[in-house]
């Protein structure tokens, strides 16, 4: 009996944990919380990307101006006969206009992973603002089916109880009571006017036991 009672524990602990790991408003909850943290991530990255996007932009218009600035220096020296400063500077010239191009294909790159960026957030709102919307409904469907299933599995359990057998077993047992009880009284009834039905005969009977002793009485002849 107690490795039972135990058991029964057991298992119950267990349902009761699982009932908990299943239960659907904690899930929704949980399923509202990580998109809202997957929001709120892919704001940071969008924060992010516009800072580096908003870097390279920065450095193209710099590179372009130190690309300018040499070309200039370069004429300068030029036309004052410096080849040598002039070839320099048309290095540098050459150098800032390379990197100018590579920090101008690194923005428009930065561009575009924004553009996806901030439409994979807002179809993350969309979602989420979907998800928010049904999520009541949802639980209040999935609370009217889980406890349609807990009364089937109650309404079995008790049909299968020993218990409930027991409690119908008294009903019964109470029910033969009452009825040999009735029994006993409606005997009772029926010997009480048995005994006036027959009352007249009675009388009849002791009338001749009483003259029979009277005869035993007289004196023989």
């Amino acid at each position: 009996m107690v490795l039972r009672r135990v058991r029964d524990m057991f298992v119950a602990t267990v349902n009761e944990g699982l009932d908990k790991l299943e239960n659907p408003r904690v899930m929704l909850n949980q399923y509202v919380r990580d998109m809202e943290d997957d929001i709120a991530k892919a704001k940071h990255a969008i924060i992010k990307q516009q800072a580096i996007q908003q870097g390279f932009l920065r450095k193209a218009e710099e590179t372009e101006e130190f690309a300018d600035k040499r070309k200039k220096q370069a004429e300068l020296a030029f036309h004052a006969g410096e080849e040598e400063l002039a070839r320099k500077a048309l290095t540098e010239m050459k150098y800032f206009e390379e990197k100018h191009n590579e920090y101008q294909d690194a923005y428009q790159q930065s561009v575009k992973q924004l553009k996806e960026l901030k439409e994979q957030l807002q179809h993350l709102e969309t979602k989420l603002r979907d998800v928010k919307d049904k999520k009541q409904a949802l639980i209040a469907r999935a609370n009217a089916a889980q406890a349609k299933q807990h009364m089937n599995e109650s309404m079995n359990k008790v049909d299968s109880e020993s218990a409930y057998k027991e409690f119908l077993r008294m009903e019964n047992r109470i029910e033969e009571m009452e009825t040999k009880a009735g029994s006993y009284a409606q005997f009772a009834d029926q010997g009480a006017y048995a005994h006036l039905d027959y009352a007249d005969e009675v009388e009849k009977e002791w009338q001749k036991l009483k003259r029979s002793k009277q005869l035993e009485k007289q004196p023989a002849n």
